[in-house]
């Protein structure tokens, strides 16, 4: 009851707000006085109304002059629009800068790509707070590649910190084991690919591609960097392809490339040809394997699958893969997927998103209780793991509890992982 009280409270505020808004729309901006403007732009921005507030600013700074607190509101607000380029020129024209708005002039000027400018806000930011961490590692991890010996420095700096002494890690040991390599920042490019760091990525075989020109890897990975942000790698991937088309990985990263943009009949090609010209790779079965199963031969799926774990020798990662397959499509195999699961398995005792694969395909073998005891299980150990709450919303929606399965597929549907996707279409699907 008191839950409601407050939720009719906020919403009386915020019409109120609204109202007062909507009164004062017919009142000339240049004719308010500064402190009332202000005041309206906080009740837009309350609103959630950026480009209102926006208009407002730029109304008072034409009028009186831009000063450092109207350049700050406005490159927040631009920001929020989704104007990085605005945000960027009005903190501009902000003369002395503290440290949290230059961490957000060389955030935005990351994501933007704006690489020397990126590279000189964190010199500054570095300049005014040295114990800055967070600018230490973006400036090392952007000058690994370039500046070794700045990156090494900086990436010391940044190892200080628990939360970025991992990964500044990983940089600064492939710095160390190819310093005055010309192979350098192809080495660095690939490890920052393994972490997932693919802005800085695109940077390093960018460099790459440029100093040892025709390099049709670092090409073929330039376009998985920028397929993994989002961009269109597919110019990349093509010019190394047609370089050596002999070439293993330029064909694999090329099935990645069609795997991506849901070409799963070139990528199987392109992936068969990768298998062919390195027999021994087991990361060429496993991803053919993924491509025929978008291409819904389940059949081909796993016998990839099971070729993989072969050559391998059982890795565990490769294990785990055959044993999520079965997990998800079992239902859909010929043969017994619960089987093959449980015999899989045996080899992956602390895989979590396997056992969370084990107990959705009990439950949906008709041994329900044992399966639901399996997915709390998982949850008890690791409370965010995808698989397991996507599972569990499901579980939920069978038993007619609506509001927890929607709250749990949210919570999924937020993240970027490969349930991510799923969650979000069963919500539209619910809420329709």
């Amino acid at each position: 009851m008191k839950h409601r009280v407050r939720i009719s409270i906020c919403v009386g505020l915020l019409l109120i707000l609204a109202s007062c808004a909507s009164a004062a729309a017919d009142v000339p901006l240049a004719s308010l006085d500064p402190q009332l403007l202000l005041e309206r732009v906080d009740t837009y921005r309350r609103l959630n109304r950026p480009i209102q507030a926006l208009h407002i600013v730029e109304t008072v700074a034409a009028r009186d002059g831009w000063t450092p607190s109207l350049a700050g509101i406005a490159g927040t607000l631009r920001r929020a629009t989704g104007d990085l380029e605005g945000a960027v020129a009005a903190w501009s024209l902000i003369p002395s800068p503290d440290s949290g708005l230059l961490r957000s002039v060389a955030q935005t000027q990351i994501e933007l790509g704006d690489w020397p400018e990126a590279a000189e806000t964190l010199v500054r930011l570095m300049d005014i707070a040295p114990d800055e961490r967070w600018a230490a590692l973006n400036y090392g991890l952007l000058m690994a590649s370039i500046d070794p010996q700045a990156a090494t420095y900086a990436l010391q700096t940044a190892a200080e910190d628990n939360a970025y002494r991992t990964l500044a890690n990983v940089i600064l040991d492939t710095i160390s084991r190819n310093q005055d390599q010309p192979l350098l920042p192809m080495r660095v490019g690939v490890a920052l690919a393994d972490q997932s760091q693919w802005a800085f990525a695109e940077v390093a075989f960018a460099r790459a591609a440029d100093l040892n020109d025709p390099y049709a890897e670092a090409l073929a990975y330039l376009g998985l960097a920028r397929d993994r942000q989002g961009k269109d790698g597919g110019d990349s991937i093509l010019r190394a392809v047609a370089l050596e088309p002999g070439n293993a990985r330029v064909r694999y990263l090329q099935g990645v490339h069609l795997r991506a943009e849901g070409d799963a009949t070139g990528a199987i090609d392109a992936l068969a040809q990768a298998a062919a010209l390195d027999p021994q790779n087991p990361a060429h079965y496993a991803e053919l394997a993924q491509a025929y199963r978008d291409n819904h031969d389940l059949t081909q799926a796993e016998n990839w699958l099971l070729t993989a774990v072969a050559v391998s020798n059982n890795a565990p990662r490769y294990q785990e893969m055959l044993a999520l397959f079965y997990a998800d499509e079992g239902v859909n195999l010929t043969t017994s997927g619960l089987e093959a699961l449980e015999q899989t398995l045996t080899g992956l005792p602390d895989s979590a998103d396997a056992r969370a694969g084990y107990g959705w395909a009990l439950y949906t073998a008709g041994e329900v209780e044992r399966g639901k005891a399996i997915i709390e299980e998982v949850l008890q150990r690791d409370s965010g793991n995808t698989r397991a709450l996507y599972f569990k919303a499901q579980i939920l929606l069978d038993s007619g509890v609506e509001d927890e399965a929607l709250a749990l597929l949210e919570r999924v549907a937020s993240g970027t992982s490969d349930f991510a996707v799923p969650a979000r279409t069963l919500l539209d699907d619910l809420r329709r």
